[in-house]
């Protein structure tokens, strides 16, 4: 019996050794139901290179760096402490268990608000300004996020489509999870433009939105017209802004 136990501990660590040294290429693949792709892979398992992460094949990431945390192995959970450059820095660390879903952790990032848009998948939105993320958790299923917690900012946030950029002003949203699915609730700082409400993205992958807005004291005319054309305001002044379907 001593001799077979040195023999399987002899093989396991001959498998590590052989799986951690690994080309990355091989080992790094976009599951089926993944929401992202990887490309311009490098190194190996225990530490690699990815050129850029895409979503739906647009760039959202590049030059991202990882390290393997290899202690999680024997419990059957692939882990990597990841960094990102690039014009949207990031660090965080990223699982996955053999059998589970993914799920990021202790993400810190920064990045303008339209490369935020583009990793949450709205990259045509005519927006400016400067975001910052830190979320404590972020889980996916099939591609669609069915928990996270934290809080992202967004600084000098500006309409962009007029001749010059419209100033809005500063906002955040704080992310939490309960039964229902990811619940978001929009706040505003200062700035010309007031804003609340909520989003919540359920299991089933309907979402329901429903945002309130009205302009400040210090309001010029371009944001009191655009907010007009949204329909009239309530008793307070809220123009209110409600979408509601499910995602594909």
């Amino acid at each position: 019996m001593r001799h077979l136990r040195l023999a399987l501990l002899g093989g396991a660590a001959f498998l590590s050794v052989l799986v951690l040294h690994a080309p990355a290429a091989l080992l790094l693949r976009t599951p089926a139901d993944g929401a992202f792709q990887f490309a311009g892979v490098e190194g190996t398992l225990a530490a690699g290179r990815v050129g850029a992460v895409l979503a739906g094949a647009r760039p959202v990431l590049s030059d991202l760096h990882w390290t393997l945390r290899p202690w999680w192995l024997p419990l059957l959970r692939l882990t990597v402490d990841v960094e990102a450059g690039g014009d949207t820095p990031l660090h965080a660390r990223v699982s996955r268990a053999l059998f589970g879903r993914l799920r990021l952790s202790d993400i810190e990032a920064a990045a303008t608000a339209k490369s935020l848009l583009a990793l949450l998948g709205q990259p045509a939105l005519p927006v400016e300004g400067q975001a910052r993320l830190s979320l404590s958790t972020l889980k996916f299923d099939k591609g669609l996020p069915v928990e996270a917690r934290g809080t992202a900012q967004v600084h000098d946030l500006a309409w962009a489509l007029a001749r010059e950029p419209l100033k809005l002003g500063d906002f955040t949203a704080t992310l939490d999870t309960d039964d229902r699915g990811v619940h978001v609730v929009i706040g505003s700082g200062p700035g010309p433009l007031e804003a609340g409400g909520e989003l919540r993205l359920s299991p089933d992958r309907t979402y329901d939105t429903h945002l309130q807005l009205r302009p400040r004291a210090d309001a010029g005319q371009q944001l009191r017209a655009l907010l007009q054309s949204l329909g009239a305001p309530d008793a307070q002044g809220w123009y209110h802004v409600r979408r509601q379907g499910a995602l594909p």
